[in-house]
């Protein structure tokens, strides 16, 4: 109950000290066109249908699997409708990743944490991509995702089971640098830095970061307030469930607090 409180008050915060203009007044033409005709756009596409009845396919499943949680190195048996509830992407923030890969029309995309692969799908479907890569850990928790991959037709997601802190280094070894990258994975600070850091230094300029939770834990404030001060990044969006990054060198280092 503590911790609900403590997470309602950062909401609170952030809704205070965020901006509500819809761009106005944000001198940079890049952030306040982002702002514009992706954070404030509502559009809906023919596949947020299709993907949204898989989730609700999932809330209603009640099969249970085991769940191995490669942070705290636990398991348990959870319940598909339950982690359909509370550990995936509501559609609204699943939307917003679809909307901003086919803003800047990135074609190498890599997710951390599939989880049932709801907003794999988003993502994938967003453009005419290369690759969508998507990492997870837990065995029985990708079956479900691959399950739904393949119910969804959407068969050229590459999920990749592996510990994600052992492997990442290898996979950007082997598959390259990417231009879109949602972090979702181990919620701990030490664990974020790390995966940062591997994925800074595997983005080209124009390459976007997205991280999950920013506000979930004081480990993941303290993860924050570095990644935003790191000398590469130039610009970033916080919009209290989400930090969004960019590395163009070309935008004037700034720090942006958006009511979304």
């Amino acid at each position: 109950m503590e911790k609900k409180i403590s997470f309602i008050l950062r909401y609170i915060r952030h809704a205070i000290t965020a901006r509500n203009t819809g761009g106005f007044g944000v001198h940079s033409p890049f952030i306040f066109n982002f702002i514009q005709y992706v954070l404030k756009e509502k559009h809906p596409y023919y596949i947020f249908k299709e993907i949204e009845k898989t989730r609700r396919r999932n809330l209603n499943d009640h099969r249970r699997i085991n769940v191995t949680d490669f942070g705290s190195c636990e398991s348990k048996t959870r319940e598909i409708s339950e982690i359909a509830t509370v550990a995936v992407k509501p559609p609204e923030q699943a939307q917003l990743l679809f909307r901003i890969i086919c803003y800047f029309k990135c074609k190498k995309i890599l997710e951390l944490g599939t989880s049932l692969g709801i907003t794999t799908m988003y993502m994938a479907a967003a453009s005419s991509h290369e690759s969508c890569i998507t990492l997870e850990g837990c065995s029985e928790t990708a079956n479900v995702a691959r399950e739904n991959f393949r119910k969804l037709g959407m068969t050229d997601i590459l999920l990749i089971e592996c510990n994600i802190s052992e492997q990442l280094e290898n996979i950007f070894k082997e598959y390259g640098s990417q231009d879109f990258i949602f972090i979702d994975a181990n919620h701990r600070y030490n664990a974020l830095i790390q995966y940062f850091d591997l994925c800074i230094n595997n983005c080209f300029d124009k390459s976007v970061i997205v991280i999950d939770d920013i506000y979930w834990s004081t480990g993941m404030q303290k993860g924050w307030k570095e990644i935003k001060n790191h000398p590469r990044v130039t610009a970033t969006i916080d919009i209290f469930h989400m930090g969004i990054v960019f590395l163009n060198p070309v935008l004037s280092k700034k720090n942006y607090k958006v009511r979304w």
